[in-house]
């Protein structure tokens, strides 16, 4: 009679759609099966395929509506007239420079820069991510991370920010103006000057939920508790948002009271 068998046998590994899948529900399991794999290069290099696409589809959808094409024009003639009331700029000239903003910055002007835009920042989050999850990993946790395995962490996580630009396409196009799934909704005038506003938009739901999949990767591939690995990825995302907060608030300023 044959013996049992001598072990258990290994666990078949998952799909390319079953990873994309289960990042949103069981990260944590997805991201052990990455660190033991080889490396897979589908794992980033279809997230930012998708949110490439859905990006360009964004940009083509958001700009052929009426309405949020008013709401800019209006925006850049409040601009204009703030100019004008500050003494800085003549009516002639807001005049001319709002006739060239309309001419040269049509919906398919927008489109076609939004959809440039798109494409680059698909690809340049995914290896942005991996180069703070590796660095991360390599000054705070003294641990040298596999960078295409943090590439693939960033990527398969990645996918958390395309389901929400698909939320933001929806509610951007039901609401006829551009919007973000974000605290700034409770605002109903939003003013960019305001650092309150500009904070409240930064609180992206989708945003916040991709940090603490990122920490479930960090600590995946370190070893690290998931504790620290969320306070490593929270507070250089915090970091980041507060620099940009910033430096809007720096160029208004600057822009104000530029003669």
């Amino acid at each position: 009679m044959p013996g049992p068998p001598s072990g258990t046998p290994p666990t078949p590994p998952t799909s390319l759609a079953g990873r994309l899948l289960n990042v949103f529900a069981a990260p944590g399991d997805v991201f052990d099966e990455i660190k033991t794999a080889p490396p897979r290069t589908t794992n980033w290099l279809v997230p930012a395929l998708l949110s490439a696409f859905l990006g360009v589809l964004s940009a083509i959808v958001m700009y052929s509506q009426p309405a949020i094409i008013q709401q800019i024009h209006e925006q850049q003639a409040k601009i204009f007239e703030d100019q004008v009331n500050a003494g800085k700029m003549t009516r002639e000239q807001a005049d001319q420079i709002e006739t060239a903003s309309e001419k040269f910055g049509g919906p398919a002007t927008m489109m076609i820069s939004g959809s440039i835009g798109a494409v680059v920042t698909s690809f340049a989050r995914v290896f942005w991510w991996a180069f703070v999850l590796w660095l991360l990993g390599l000054v705070f946790l003294k641990t040298k991370l596999d960078f295409l395995k943090a590439l693939e962490v960033a990527g398969l996580a990645s996918m958390i920010a395309l389901l929400g630009a698909i939320i933001t396409l929806l509610l951007s196009v039901s609401l006829g103006k551009i919007v973000t799934p974000s605290f700034a909704l409770l605002i109903s005038h939003f003013n960019p000057k305001n650092v309150l506003h500009l904070a409240l938009a930064a609180m992206n739901f989708f945003a916040l939920w991709l940090v603490g999949v990122l920490a479930v990767g960090l600590s995946r591939l370190s070893g690290a508790r998931f504790s620290k690995a969320l306070w490593l990825t929270g507070g250089f995302w915090l970091t980041i948002q507060f620099l940009l907060i910033l430096l809007a608030v720096l160029v208004s300023t600057i822009f104000s009271g530029a003669k």
